[in-house]
């Protein structure tokens, strides 16, 4: 009997209600110039054919894998493909999103010399007819120092860090796809996504991951496209979101006091967590689809600026990581300036 190959790279896609976009995704895939990959369709509660898909998509390819998976939630798809996977690295692609055709051939060739941990590239994000790369260093890196991988650890909670001169313009660095993890590291150290929040599941991710990768490269080609639509999860209405902000908050506190980082990443994610409270105010008070009658938002905007946790987080942030507009938001936020404070955030939200 022949031994069946473990294939270099498992490509885990979320698939929820993709019909429209999953075919683009796959054969970008399926048409790679190295083929020793595998594809993993993790169906989750689709409505609209996406399964049948699938399984059609699987017909044609013995590299996929399809998984019709009954809970909801793209953190529960996600584990669901690493537990299926079974190649020796994993990557994520969301299924509206996809890879240029040599981006395994490239990753192939680099990590058969320098034995990856992980290795991350970089991302175009495309929006109606604007098209914006997004790098994560200046230039290529063939294995990272000690300094280059706490600096990616620090972009993945704050892309534009003031410590560092070269800034990341958007969130990618915190994104779990344009990065390949060597499947043993995540398995032996039981790294899942979190499924208590559907917010910034991938930032929390990576921030507890970062620290069981050594061997990481880097490469400046933007080898993923990242399809901005208007009713992707960023711009959906997702109220109660201080729940799941809170979470992520919690357990990104609760690692950097366990693991004794210092102030640079104390810094950092003070800076994310004040995003966080620009977040929960977006979704919870001020999105433009939210029914709560005005004299209600201005109370609801009282009660979370009156919250312990957030009124000693504006006490303490740097505000050196603050844009001028931001900082004039903090400052409103800190004294309780509702009214005014109200005005301004349904301008700048």
């Amino acid at each position: 009997m022949a031994v069946e190959k473990t294939p270099l790279v498992s490509v885990v896609i979320p698939v929820y209600n993709a019909f429209a976009t999953l075919n683009k995704c796959v054969d970008s895939l399926r048409a790679q110039s190295y083929n020793d990959i595998e594809i993993v369709l993790v169906n989750n509660c689709s409505t609209d054919g996406s399964l049948d898909l699938c399984l059609e998509l699987a017909s044609k390819d013995d590299r996929i894998i399809v998984d019709d998976l009954l809970e909801k939630g793209v953190s529960s798809a996600r584990n669901r493909g690493i537990d299926l996977a079974n190649g020796n690295f994993i990557t994520f692609v969301d299924a509206d999103d996809w890879v240029d055709l040599n981006v395994f051939e490239i990753f192939a060739n680099l990590n058969t010399e320098y034995n990856y941990d992980l290795f991350c590239y970089s991302a175009q994000y495309h929006k109606e007819y604007k098209t914006i790369a997004s790098y994560l260093f200046s230039d290529c890196v063939e294995l990272f120092s000690q300094e280059q991988k706490e600096e990616l650890q620090i972009k993945v909670l704050t892309p534009q860090s003031p410590i560092y001169s070269y800034k990341v313009n958007t969130r990618f660095a915190g994104s779990v796809w344009g990065k390949i993890y060597r499947r043993e590291v995540l398995l032996k150290n039981n790294l899942r996504f979190a499924t208590e929040t559907i917010i910034s599941e991938d930032v929390l991710f990576n921030t507890l991951a970062l620290d069981f990768f050594h061997r990481i490269g880097y490469s400046r080609d933007c080898f993923y496209h990242y399809e901005q639509s208007a009713c992707s999860a960023q711009n959906r209405y997702r109220p109660n979101s201080e729940k799941y902000f809170s979470f992520v908050i919690n357990k990104i506190q609760e690692w950097i006091a366990k693991t004794g980082k210092n102030q640079n990443f104390i810094d950092a994610a003070n800076c994310l967590f004040v995003h966080y409270l620009f977040g929960i105010l977006k979704e919870d008070i001020f999105h433009k689809d939210n029914e709560i009658p005005l004299k209600k938002r201005f109370w609801g905007l009282k009660e979370i600026l009156n919250l312990e946790k957030y009124s000693n987080l504006l006490k303490v942030i740097n505000k050196d990581y603050f844009s001028l507009p931001e900082n004039v938001l903090i400052f409103l936020m800190r004294n309780k300036y509702c009214r005014l404070l109200s005005l301004l955030l349904k301008l700048y939200l």
